[in-house]
């Protein structure tokens, strides 16, 4: 099952999210400093899932970002998974696709309901057969995460692998990732992870739709 309330915005509600995203990516995503205790903010739902990252373990091989486009064949354009660089010596890390988010902005922005929560599990999963291409979720996404393609006009993004994890198999990214800086799990226990928090230096406040990730910074 999943979730099908709908939320209709303004187009000057939609650039207005647009603007705030766009400061927020703009400082630079430099992971460094703690911003939040992910201790303190358990998930809404008891069967949310979500990404576990260790920047301490990420080499910057960037496997996790290959292994995702062999899986998931991204269209023209596109990129699910990216690996960002920061910090003063440029080895900080950060390794982020889609946060299936506790309040998805794109789900509110979507005025085809393009997007749906699934109930089991918290993965947002995007329907381009229904999606028009009018980027408003593009706008809305705190993380720059909805991804068009000029090649076949319409939005696509990570999702979070459901039909392999539907399967009983990993993610594919997390089955790639040959440090385990990348693993997931319910999020009310990857939050007990010693270290973990929801936001570092340079990343959006995660009030804004509370993404389902953990983060453990580089020391």
């Amino acid at each position: 099952m999943v979730s099908k309330k709908r939320v209709l915005l303004s187009r000057r509600q939609v650039l207005k999210a647009g603007a705030v995203t766009t400061l927020a990516i703009g400082l630079g995503m430099n992971p460094t400093v703690l911003k939040a205790d992910t201790g303190k903010e358990a998930p809404k739902s008891p069967n949310q899932i979500g990404f576990l990252y260790d920047q301490g373990k990420c080499i910057n091989c960037k496997m996790c970002a290959m292994a995702c486009k062999g899986a998931n064949n991204w269209e023209e354009g596109t990129e699910w998974r990216r690996v960002l660089t920061g910090g003063e010596d440029n080895k900080h890390y950060l390794s982020y696709s889609c946060n299936h988010c506790e309040k998805p902005a794109c789900a509110q922005v979507c005025p085809v309901l393009a997007y749906k929560k699934r109930d089991k599990d918290g993965i947002v999963v995007h329907n381009p057969d229904v999606c028009v291409g009018c980027k408003y979720c593009m706008y809305a996404c705190p993380y720059h995460v909805p991804q068009f393609s000029p090649v076949t006009g319409r939005i696509n993004k990570c999702h979070f692998c459901y039909q392999r994890q539907d399967n009983g198999e990993k993610p594919a990214c997390v089955a790639k990732c040959p440090t385990g800086a990348l693993s997931f799990g319910k999020l009310s226990e990857i939050r007990k992870t010693p270290g973990a928090v929801s936001q570092l230096e340079g990343i959006p406040d995660p009030e804004i739709t509370r993404p389902s990730w953990a983060l453990v910074a580089k020391s």
